[in-house]
């Protein structure tokens, strides 16, 4: 028994390092277009933001927030639409001029996040006012816990189980 409690932990130990140590991969999807342009100088604000980028975007806790020049939120919602490669959010008519930062957060093709942002200034007041605080909560991303951290975490596990069945035992003598 205690030869395969060595055995299987000692090939999730191997077997996790493995996984722990692979290469991740080099190419995440890579915004290529949006709406409105990096950099646009817009005299009434958009209606939508739309981020496109080069490969599809996951379905998930995708984000946008559109943040104003006085720090207040725009977005209807910082829940995205996923269509393909798009990512879109409706945003409310716009208020003061300035410069307007569109923040996104998505899921990309091979699973790791991608986050990033673009600006554009409104030139003209618009007629709007910012969203409430509510509509928008939950958009800050906490919670999530890095696939490095679980691996260590079932490292140590695993070599605790590992000690415990190894470790010399005490013999008693019984008189």
């Amino acid at each position: 028994m205690r030869r395969l409690v060595v055995f299987v932990a000692g090939a999730l130990i191997a077997g996790l390092t493995t996984i722990g140590l692979a290469a991740p991969a080099s190419a995440h999807d890579v915004l290529v277009g949006s709406i409105p342009a990096a950099g646009a100088e817009l005299t009434t604000g958009p209606s939508l933001v739309r981020f496109d980028f080069d490969a599809p975007v996951q379905q998930g806790n995708d984000t946008i927030m559109v943040i104003g020049p006085d720090g207040t939120h725009w977005e209807r919602t910082s829940q995205a639409s996923v269509l393909g490669s798009s990512v879109l959010t409706s945003v409310a008519p716009l208020g003061p001029a300035g410069k307007y930062t569109a923040i996104y957060h998505v899921l990309s093709a091979d699973s790791h996040p991608v986050s990033g942002s673009i600006t554009f200034q409104l030139t003209r007041s618009g007629p709007g006012t910012p969203v409430s605080s509510a509509s928008v909560a939950g958009s800050d991303g906490a919670g999530a816990v890095p696939a490095w951290v679980l691996i260590v975490i079932a490292v140590v596990v695993l070599a605790g189980v590992l000690y415990a069945a190894l470790r010399p035992r005490r013999r008693t003598r019984s008189s």
